[in-house]
C-alpha cells in the first residue's frame, strides 16, 4: 500500500477511506482564486456497491491499494445473489446485484471471470473482453426499416439484456458482446 495525493488519481484507481475499498469512477479539479485546487472524486463502494461523491484538497493524501484477484466461475443466480466458485481454492461465494452493478447483464452459468478480493473476501468481479451470448427473442426485420443502408432491431438475450443489432440477425443465434459498450460485435460461428 502506498500514499498518493488526490491530484495523482486517476480512473481506476482502488484507494482505502476510512477501512474500505473504493474505486474512483471519475475525478475532476476546480482551481479557485487563491486557494488550493479542490478535487471532486466519484468513487465506487467496493463492499456495498454505493457511488459516493466527495470534494478534497488537491494535495490532500490517501491510500492506493492492490486488491488480490484469481480467478472464479459463474455458477447460479440464487434470489438476489449470485454464486461463483473460486477456480483455485474451489471455495464458494456469493455477490449481490449492489456489489456486480451492470456485470449481471453478461452473466450465465459456467462464466469464467476474475474476482477482486479484499482482505480475502470476494468484493467484486471483472469480465472477460467479450462474452457469447444466444438471442431468445428477436423481432423479424422489416423491409424498409433502413436508413441509409443501415437498419438495426432490439434483440433480447438470454440473460434478458436488450441491445440493437443489425436486421439479419434471428432468434438462437448466438452473438459476441463486448462487456465494456455492452455493444454487439459479431455473429458465433
Amino acid at each position: 500500500m502506498s500514499t498518493i495525493a488526490f491530484k495523482e488519481i486517476k480512473k481506476g484507481t482502488t484507494i482505502l477511506i476510512e477501512g474500505e475499498p473504493y474505486e474512483v469512477v471519475d475525478r475532476s479539479f476546480r482551481a479557485k482564486q487563491q486557494r488550493e485546487a479542490m478535487a471532486t472524486v466519484i468513487m465506487k463502494n467496493l463492499l456495498t456497491g454505493k457511488v459516493l461523491t466527495k470534494n478534497f484538497q488537491s494535495s490532500a493524501q490517501v491510500e492506493e491499494i492492490t486488491l488480490d484477484e484469481s480467478r472464479a466461475q459463474f455458477l447460479y443466480k440464487d434470489g438476489e445473489e449470485y454464486n461463483f466458485m473460486d477456480q483455485e481454492t474451489y471455495d464458494q461465494f456469493a455477490l449481490t446485484e449492489d456489489q456486480l452493478g451492470d456485470s449481471v447483464k453478461y452473466l450465465k452459468e459456467e462464466i469464467i471471470a476474475k474476482i477482486k478480493k479484499f482482505n480475502d473476501k470476494p468484493i467484486d468481479i471483472i469480465l472477460p473482453a467479450e462474452v457469447s451470448l444466444e438471442v431468445i427473442d428477436a423481432p423479424p426485420g422489416l423491409k424498409g426499416d433502413t436508413v441509409q443502408g443501415g437498419g438495426s432491431k432490439t434483440v433480447t438475450l438470454e440473460t434478458g439484456m436488450q441491445i440493437n443489432v443489425p436486421l439479419f440477425i434471428k432468434e438462437g443465434d448466438k452473438l459476441i458482446i463486448k462487456t465494456k459498450t455492452g455493444n454487439f460485435d459479431r455473429r458465433e460461428n
